[in-house]
C-alpha cells in the first residue's frame, strides 16, 4: 500500500482527488522532451498512485516501441513483449478482466502492466490501451524518449491529460517552455487543456540551480498545473521502486500531481 509515514490532512485530501469516479476509462500519457528526465519512474510512480487509491482496476503501459524501463521499475524482471501480446489482447477486447489473467504481469499491489516492445509498429500502444479502456478505467501510458517519436504522437493523440516531465533545472525549464510554444502554436495532439507539468527533482544541483519564481513565471503563462516533485534517493537508484520506500514528501508530491492529471482526463 503506497502510503507516508504520517497521516497528514493533506495526503488525505489529495487522494480524494485520485478517487474521482469515472464513467469511462482515462488515458493519461506520461511523456518529456528528452530523455533523462525520469519520465519512467514518474510513470510508476503515478500508476502505483493510481492502484493503491482506487478500488478498480489500473494499467500501466510501456508504449515505447524499442520496450523501454517501465516493467523494470515496477519490479518486472521479464516480460513478453508488446508485438507479442498486441493480437491476443485485440482479440479480447469484448472479453472481461479473467481473461488478461494469463497474458497481463500485476504487481503485488495489483496494478497491472502491458509490456513494451513492437518495433516499427507505431500505433499498436495506442490502439491496445485503447481497447482495454472499457476495463481499465485508469490507464497511465510511459511514453518512448521524445514528444515528436511516431509512436509517442499516436498515444499523445488519444490521451486525455499529459504529463510531461522536465527535469527541474533552468535547461530543463527552458527545453518544456519551447514544446509548450510547439504545442500551443500547432494546436496538436497533446493540447495545454490537458497538459501537467511535472518538475521532476533528479538532480539537487540542478534543483539549486532554478529559481523557483522564475520557473513558475515561464511555466505560467501557459496555464498549466505544475506540480515539483522532491529528490528521492530510492528513485535516483534507478532501481524496481519499492512504493513502501519512498519519502513521505514524494508520496504527497506525487499524489497531488496524480489529481491533477484525473482532473485534467476527467474534464474532457
Amino acid at each position: 500500500m503506497l502510503s507516508s509515514t504520517g497521516s497528514s490532512r493533506e495526503l488525505t485530501e489529495l487522494a480524494a482527488a485520485t478517487q474521482l469516479p469515472l464513467s469511462t476509462g482515462r488515458r493519461i500519457a506520461v511523456t518529456s522532451v528528452r530523455g533523462g528526465a525520469g519520465k519512467s519512474a514518474v510513470a510508476a510512480v503515478l500508476a502505483s498512485v493510481y492502484a493503491a487509491r482506487r478500488d478498480d482496476p489500473v494499467l500501466a503501459a510501456d508504449g515505447d516501441p524499442d520496450g523501454g524501463s517501465l516493467g523494470w521499475r515496477l519490479g518486472f524482471h521479464t516480460t513478453p513483449s508488446l508485438a507479442e501480446l498486441g493480437p491476443q489482447l485485440l482479440a479480447a477486447r469484448g472479453s472481461d478482466l479473467r481473461s488478461l489473467e494469463q497474458l497481463l504481469p500485476r504487481t503485488p499491489a495489483g496494478l497491472w502492466l502491458l509490456p513494451g516492445g513492437a518495433q516499427g509498429r507505431t500505433r499498436v500502444a495506442r490502439d491496445v490501451t485503447r481497447a482495454l479502456s472499457r476495463l481499465f478505467p485508469v490507464c497511465v501510458t510511459d511514453c518512448g524518449r521524445g514528444m515528436d517519436a511516431p509512436a509517442t504522437v499516436e498515444v499523445l493523440s488519444e490521451a486525455h491529460a499529459v504529463v510531461v516531465v522536465t527535469p527541474a533545472t533552468p535547461d530543463g525549464v527552458r527545453s518544456t517552455c519551447d514544446a509548450l510554444d510547439r504545442v500551443a502554436g500547432a494546436d496538436r495532439a497533446g493540447s495545454l487543456d490537458r497538459v501537467v507539468v511535472a518538475l521532476n527533482t533528479i538532480s539537487r544541483d540542478g534543483r539549486a540551480a532554478l529559481r523557483d519564481g522564475a520557473a513558475y513565471e515561464a511555466l505560467g503563462r501557459y496555464q498549466v498545473p505544475v506540480v515539483m516533485l522532491p529528490h528521492d534517493s530510492h528513485l535516483a537508484a534507478a532501481a524496481p521502486i519499492d512504493p513502501g520506500q519512498l519519502g513521505e514528501d514524494t508520496v504527497v508530491e506525487a499524489t497531488r500531481l496524480a489529481g491533477q492529471a484525473l482532473a485534467r482526463a476527467a474534464q474532457l
